[in-house]
């Protein structure tokens, strides 16, 4: 969506260059790519990468006009705001806007939790979790036999795990196998460490965690620029110390076992050597088995992040 910008009268004639400087140029004020999932037949769109200006009119305009295609394919109900995919970096940071977001992080501007609330319902809320990476702690004993993970093993053959790691904590029912792949390659721009837990040959379970490069990236402005991007590829030889824990689960019939807790001890004892101080993890629904076991681990709350939901009734 664009507009025109408002101006303020100075006086001056209407020929003034005060009045017409950028009269004549629209501006852009709100964006978003609507995600649709019919195999999932919920009658759901999803909000991804929504952008908005701080105003309440042009937010509604903008949900109409998606509502307006969603119906199309049979959706009465929005969901955002959300990231490349519906399952991934859902929601809006609702505190702390002045802590630097961890790698793969929603940051938007602090009026957006406001606006969105104003004319949307909230449907979840999540918080990221920082766990500090603690020395000397011995692995549990469990049935699952952990394996090496690489990013280039995470496949449609995954989805199932994938799904179990996010939909608790986005508000989707479930990720297809080419939803697995984007993902894949989103988060593959830098090298991942993983595990695989198996009990008889059979996946169960898995981890999947990043250094957290997000000040790196900061600093570099993205590599957008080929200097900076020289420079991001420099500082690669020096890892940072903070981590991030990108992915993890157990599958449901495994869980209660001990299998997440000698997944999330491996992730920890690769940050030691690593010299890592902690990892972020998350965000994670409050009530989910995630959160509980982070906090058995000694996580403690940080980031917030509100879902929101508008429906055509």
């Amino acid at each position: 969506m664009e507009a025109l910008p408002r101006r303020e009268r100075t006086g001056h004639s209407a020929l003034g260059q005060p009045l017409l400087a950028g009269a004549l140029f629209e501006e852009a004020v709100a964006a978003c790519v609507l995600h649709f999932a019919p195999e999932q037949g919920s009658g759901t769109a999803y909000l991804g990468l929504l952008r908005c200006a701080n105003d309440e009119e042009t937010l509604e305009r903008l949900l109409g006009t998606a509502l307006e295609a969603a119906s199309e394919r049979g959706c009465t109900r929005l969901i955002g705001p959300v990231g490349v995919i519906p399952a991934w970096e859902s929601g809006a940071l609702a505190n702390q806007f002045h802590v630097l977001p961890p790698l793969h992080t929603p940051y938007n501007p602090p009026y957006l939790p406001d606006l969105l609330a104003s004319v949307m319902a909230p449907v979840q809320e999540t918080a990221l979790y920082e766990l500090p990476a603690r020395p000397g702690e011995a692995s549990p004993a469990g049935p699952a036999k952990l394996e090496p993970l690489t990013l280039s093993h995470v496949d449609a053959s995954l989805a199932p795990l994938v799904a179990a790691a996010l939909t608790p904590h986005a508000g989707v029912d479930d990720v297809a196998g080419h939803e697995v792949e984007v993902l894949r390659k989103w988060i593959g721009a830098w090298p991942a460490a993983g595990w695989l837990a198996k009990v008889d040959g059979e996946a169960v379970g898995f981890v999947l965690a990043q250094p957290d490069t997000a000040a790196l990236m900061r600093r570099a402005r993205g590599g957008r620029r080929l200097p900076l991007r020289l420079y991001s590829l420099w500082a690669r030889r020096r890892p940072p110390t903070h981590g991030r824990l990108l992915l993890g689960a157990v599958a449901p019939l495994w869980r209660r076992r001990g299998i997440g807790a000698q997944l999330l001890h491996q992730v920890l004892r690769h940050a030691q050597e690593e010299r890592g101080t902690g990892l972020a993890c998350g965000p994670y629904a409050p009530d989910s088995a995630a959160a509980r076991l982070m906090e058995r681990f000694g996580a403690q709350p940080a980031q917030r992040y509100h879902l929101y939901e508008w429906n055509a009734w």
